[in-house]
């Protein structure tokens, strides 16, 4: 049979690096010796028991079994082959053997990234996005990065920034999803079904998302309303003394108070849940031309752009704290941070860069950036 014609599957090894659990078996087998004192396993058996080749166990026995001195007599001998000893050195060269990583060649670059994640608490994908966007790789002391090498950084403690330091790396949420139940009589015409669906498309400025955000959930506390645009994903938080229907028309009724005939410029239409402090829904938008909407029971994920805008405030306000332990000044700062933090989906713009985009009018610009900080002060 030609070469060419042959047929005959070769299986071809493939290269394997010894484990603890390889190394302990490698020491249990060559420890067992019969009356005389001569090895029972060779080292052809034992590679065959671990899947290895025979040369694998020749050499890790020769490069792993130590010498030592004996005080007393001044002769070499050989220790006994250790599992525990072996396993160390491997992981010892193993760690000498690598090149040096990227952020230790670059300690401008490095300390950098530390100050954006410690200082500005930037996302590491915001941060390789920002370096791009500016320009950062070609400057002195700065190099191409990628995300995933900031994250690596991290977890093997290559940059002085430690998981819990971080939003992302901490949390493995598990979602539940319940039966869907059937829409109210009262909200049947408001339902997202209703809405335009250019809406979704998020091309133009002015539709909202609307939720509120809890401290403690027993007893009356005060809580949080958030308002997210969709467009820019310019963000609005106000403190409310309870989560009631009340204190959101009250709430509402103070920033049309002070937006006045701006109101209907900005706000075009409001999508919701269906929590209960939204039930009186027909007097938020009472005298306005706005528009209000409800997601679908359990489906948060229609207000997508509100949703992870109030995972960001959770890193500032984790869950069961009370928000009565913030101040106006606090909330506010929350909002001015989440508003100039570069959004990948922005195209590592800012959403008070892409507000300022919006409109040529510079009095509805300061009314929109001061409408939370007057508000929350009334």
């Amino acid at each position: 049979m030609s070469e060419k014609n042959n047929t005959t599957n070769v299986v071809k090894k493939q290269y394997h690096h010894l484990t603890k659990d390889d190394r302990v078996k490698i020491e249990t087998l060559i420890s067992l010796k019969d009356s005389k004192g001569k090895r029972l396993y060779s080292n052809t058996y034992i590679a065959n028991e671990i899947g290895v080749d025979k040369a694998t166990i020749s050499r890790e026995l020769r490069n792993r079994i130590k010498s030592k001195i004996s005080v007393m007599t001044g002769k070499v001998k050989n220790k006994p082959y250790n599992a525990i000893d072996a396993q160390n050195d491997y992981k010892y060269k193993r760690a000498m053997s690598k090149a040096e990583y990227k952020l230790e060649k670059y300690p401008k670059m490095k300390k950098f990234i530390e100050d954006k994640i410690l200082n500005d608490k930037w996302a590491p994908d915001v941060i390789v996005g920002y370096m791009k966007k500016h320009n950062y790789f070609k400057r002195k002391g700065f190099s191409s990065i990628t995300m995933q090498t900031i994250y690596n950084a991290i977890r093997y403690n290559i940059i002085d920034v430690k998981v819990d330091d971080m939003r992302r790396m901490k949390y493995n949420p598990k979602y539940e999803y319940n039966e869907t139940p059937e829409v109210k009589e009262s909200k049947r015409d408001y339902t997202i079904e209703k809405r335009d669906k250019e809406i979704d498309k998020r091309l133009v400025f002015g539709h909202f998302e609307l939720d509120t955000v809890l401290g403690k959930r027993d007893g009356v506390h005060e809580c949080l309303m958030t308002i997210t645009e969709r467009k820019t994903r310019y963000e609005m938080i106000f403190k409310l003394s309870s989560k009631s229907a009340d204190e959101v028309i009250h709430k509402f009724n103070q920033i049309k108070d002070f937006m006045k005939k701006n109101f209907d410029k900005v706000f075009k239409t409001i999508t919701t849940d269906n929590g209960t402090e939204f039930s009186e829904f027909k007097e938020i938008i009472k005298d306005t031309k706005a528009k209000i909407y409800f997601c679908h029971p359990y489906c948060s994920g229609e207000k997508g752009s509100n949703e992870r805008n109030n995972e960001i405030i959770r890193y500032f306000i984790p869950k069961s704290t009370l928000i009565e332990n913030y101040s106006y000044e606090d909330i506010n700062n929350i909002a001015n941070w989440m508003n100039n933090y570069p959004r990948k989906i922005l195209d590592y713009k800012t959403p008070l860069e892409a507000l300022l985009e919006e409109f040529n009018d510079k009095s509805i610009i300061n009314k929109l950036y001061k409408l939370q900080e007057v508000v929350n002060n009334v």
